[in-house]
C-alpha cells in the first residue's frame, strides 16, 4: 500500500478516537479532558471548566489536520523515496494536496483567533457565557451570577449526572437542566422547562433464545452506546417556555427515568407511543409470547374456586409446569442429567406474569439477551424447567391466542 495512504488511515483513526474516545482510552487517561486537567481546573467549577474544555477541544481538533501535514512533510524529509506527491503526480492531486495544506493551516489559525476572542473580557464572549446571559433574572443580573448559581448547585449531592455517550452528558441540579456536548451546551432553568418523552428506541437487548423452534422478533433499532447496561432509550424534548432559549433533545437510558423524575420540578409529558418499562417487564412480555406457542393443559388441572396466584394474590392461576422440552441443547447434543428439565407435580399455583418474573429473578443480568434459553426451578417443588415447559390451562388461554 502507498505509504501516504497508510498515514492517512492512521490519521483518520486517531482523529476519530480523539473526538469519540473509547472506554479503554478513558480508563488510561487518554482523553482531552484528562490530559489537560491542570489547565481546566477542578470540575466543581462547572461553568469555567466547560468554558476552557470547549476551547481546548476546538484547538486540538483544529490542529490535527495541520499536524497531519507536518507529519507527512517530516516523513518525506526522512524518507525522500516516500514523497506524498510523486514526480508523476497529476495536477489535480497536487492541487488537492496544496489545498489541504492551506486549508489545515487556515483552520488552525481561525481556531486560535476564535479561542482568543472567547477568552477576552473574562470569557464573556464565549458561546456558553452568551447563553447564560440570556438566562439572567433580577436576582441573577449577569452571566457570572448565573454561573455562580450553577456552580453552587453542581457541588451539592442533590445533582445527578447521566452520561448518554462519549461526548454527551445530562446534568440536572435543583434549578437547572444542562446538556453538555462537544462544543454546544444547552442550559435551561427547571422552572421554565416543559419536558415531553416522544420517542423510544431499542438497541441489542432482545431476549433472543438459543433453543430449537423458537423465533422471537422484537422491534429494535441499532443504537451506538459505550455501556453494556439496559439498551432501551427514550428521547425527551426540553422546550423552554420563553423564546430566548432554543429547545433541545436529551436521550437517556430508560433505567435513569425514575432518577431523572425525582430531580425534576415538573412532570414529564409522556406521548402514547412511549412506555417506560423495566428490563423485567419487557422480559415478562416476551415470556408470555413464548408460552402462548406451547400446548395447553387439559381442564382436569383447573384450579379450585377461590384460588389465587400465590405470588400476587390477585390473578387466577393460568399456567402449569409440564415437561415438554427435549433434553438436547441448541446443537442437538443430549444434555447431561444434571442439566435436564424435570417433571413438576405441583398443581396450578401461579399466573404467567408472576412465573415469568420469578424466572427473570433467577437469571444473571449479564446473560439477559439469552434469558429465554435458560432454566430455573419451580418456586414450590424446585423442579427444573424452561420456557417450553410452561403451558396455559385450557380455560385460561389469553384472548389473543384463541383468536389466532
Amino acid at each position: 500500500m502507498v505509504p501516504h495512504i497508510v498515514y492517512c488511515i492512521i490519521f483518520v483513526m486517531l482523529f476519530f478516537f480523539t473526538i469519540f474516545p473509547t472506554a479503554e482510552m478513558e480508563s488510561v487517561g487518554l482523553t482531552v479532558n484528562q490530559l489537560c486537567t491542570h489547565y481546566l481546573a477542578a470540575e466543581t467549577d462547572f461553568v469555567l471548566y466547560h468554558l476552557k474544555a470547549t476551547s481546548v477541544k476546538l484547538l486540538i481538533h483544529s490542529a490535527m489536520p495541520f499536524g497531519y501535514v507536518i507529519f507527512v512533510w517530516l516523513m518525506a524529509w526522512m524518507n525522500p523515496a516516500e514523497l506524498v506527491m510523486q514526480p508523476n503526480a497529476s495536477a489535480y492531486a497536487e492541487s488537492a494536496w496544496n489545498a489541504f495544506c492551506s486549508g489545515s493551516g487556515t483552520l488552525l489559525l481561525v481556531a486560535m483567533l476564535t479561542v482568543f476572542y472567547w477568552a477576552t473580557d473574562g470569557w464573556s464572549n464565549h458561546p456558553i457565557a452568551k447563553q447564560l446571559q440570556l438566562l439572567t433574572t433580577p436576582d441573577l443580573p449577569d452571566w457570572r451570577s448565573v454561573a455562580t448559581n450553577i456552580n453552587d448547585e453542581y457541588r451539592r449531592d442533590t445533582k445527578i449526572s447521566i452520561r448518554s455517550n462519549a461526548i454527551t452528558t445530562l446534568v440536572v441540579t435543583e434549578s437547572w437542566i444542562i446538556k453538555t456536548n462537544m462544543y454546544v451546551h444547552n442550559i435551561v432553568p427547571q422552572s421554565e422547562a416543559q419536558l415531553s418523552a416522544y420517542k423510544q428506541e431499542y438497541a441489542y437487548t432482545s431476549f433472543i433464545p438459543i433453543i430449537p423452534f423458537i423465533d422471537l422478533q422484537i422491534d429494535k433499532k441499532e443504537v451506538i452506546t459505550d455501556t453494556l447496561e439496559s439498551a432501551e432509550f427514550v428521547n425527551i424534548l426540553v422546550k423552554p417556555q420563553v423564546s430566548r432559549v432554543r429547545p433541545f433533545i436529551i436521550r437517556i437510558n430508560i433505567s435513569h427515568i425514575k432518577e431523572l423524575r425525582d430531580r425534576l420540578q415538573r412532570p414529564i409529558l409522556v406521548m402514547p407511543s412511549v412506555q417506560f418499562r423495566s428490563l423485567t417487564e419487557r422480559f415478562v412480555e416476551a415470556f408470555k409470547e413464548e408460552v402462548a406457542l406451547n400446548p395447553t393443559i387439559a381442564s382436569t388441572f383447573v384450579p379450585e374456586d377461590g384460588d389465587c396466584c400465590l405470588a400476587c394474590l390477585q390473578a387466577l392461576p393460568d399456567v402449569k409446569i409440564v415437561k415438554y422440552c427435549l433434553d438436547v441443547d441448541a446443537n442437538g447434543a443430549i444434555l447431561h442429567e444434571s442439566e435436564r428439565c424435570q417433571p413438576c407435580g405441583c398443581r396450578p399455583l401461579w399466573c404467567v406474569g408472576c412465573l415469568a418474573t420469578w424466572f427473570a429473578s433467577q437469571q444473571r443480568r449479564a446473560d439477559r439477551d439469552t434469558w429465554l434459553s435458560k432454566k430455573t426451578t419451580c418456586p414450590m417443588c424446585r423442579a427444573r424447567f424452561c420456557v417450553r415447559d410452561v403451558c396455559y390451562l385450557e380455560n385460561r388461554v389469553p384472548v389473543q391466542q384463541t383468536e389466532e
